[in-house]
């Protein structure tokens, strides 16, 4: 008896060896390496101060005041911090609620057999570069692009099309370039569903739309929100669509105005004041914390209801 609890005390007990600490080294000196040195060095540089076109080690909060000294007028840096969010957050919603579709077409309407299949099939345009998407949008979007000469070869060119070069066009390159990503978080959520709730949910008399709001939609809370957060997370960061199909400056409800990501991309090319480009970038970089923040908590949240 003795024997025994012995060794399921042992079974229970974490694993104390000191391998799991070698196991994770790898990916410790990985990240510090690659991700974490790296923007602790941006963020160094953000406190640096130019003399005679050089940038010289300091510690100054000058760049952060000479930003924030007309954040919203001059160099309208808010603004394009107001578009970026815009931007994010609609294509937010969007790419979420078509990746849904497609991950509850391939749980609930693709054979158990063919699931991974289909699944491999959805996320294949994840495998081809992402600036050669763009190009390739940009030859379906422009004004003499696909859609347009289809339009008029069939004698409908009053129905062209005019969205290159707006946030539009903006958001048709970042939900292209999200949806694979959202399709296998979503995905992976609503497998995680028990079905036996779908089908007593069912046999209680409810309908396929009631069970979907009811029972399907209710648990799949977690994943939205995760794959919401991540989604805003990437729109706010990134600059290739923005200009590529953006424009630089698409039109929005807002204006002409580049998203925040491209505006720093321009800063850095047309100014040798890297200083100030590396607090512009840190700016971006509080935001998008902030915001993975409020999706932290509200799919914890999230998950906590359906526990």
């Amino acid at each position: 008896m003795t024997a025994t609890s012995g060794i399921d005390k042992r079974l229970k007990t974490p694993n104390d060896s000191p391998l799991k600490f070698w196991f994770l080294a790898p990916l410790v000196l990985w990240l510090g390496a690659l991700f974490l040195l790296p923007l602790l060095f941006l963020l160094w540089i953000g406190f640096w101060r130019v003399e005679n076109f050089q940038a010289i080690p300091d510690f100054s909060l000058n760049n952060y005041q000479e930003i924030f000294a007309n954040f919203f007028s001059g160099s309208r840096y808010g603004l394009a911090l107001v578009q970026s969010l815009w931007v994010a957050i609609t294509t937010a919603v969007f790419a979420v609620a078509f990746s849904y579709l497609i991950a509850l077409a391939l749980a609930f309407a693709v054979p158990a057999r063919w699931q991974r299949l289909a699944l491999l099939l959805a996320i294949a345009p994840f495998w081809s570069s992402y600036v050669l998407r763009l190009y390739s949008w940009q030859t379906i979007l422009s004004r003499n692009g696909v859609i347009n000469s289809t339009l008029k070869q069939i004698g409908l060119s009053d129905l062209r099309i005019d969205v290159i070069y707006t946030q539009i066009a903006t958001r048709i390159g970042l939900i292209h370039y999200l949806a694979p990503i959202l399709v296998v978080i979503l995905y992976v959520g609503i497998l995680a569903i028990d079905k036996v709730l779908i089908e007593a949910a069912r046999e209680l008399g409810a309908t396929r739309w009631q069970a979907f709001t009811r029972v399907i939609l209710p648990l799949s809370r977690f994943g939205l929100l995760t794959a919401g957060s991540f989604a805003v997370i990437v729109g706010l960061g990134d600059a290739l669509s923005g200009n590529l199909l953006g424009g630089g400056a698409g039109r929005s409800i807002f204006g002409k105005l580049p998203t925040y990501a491209s505006m720093i991309m321009s800063d850095y090319s047309s100014s040798t004041n890297l200083p100030r480009t590396s607090a512009l970038a840190t700016i971006l970089i509080v935001v998008m914390i902030a915001a993975l923040v409020v999706g932290f908590i509200a799919a914890d949240r999230a998950r906590r209801r359906t526990a």
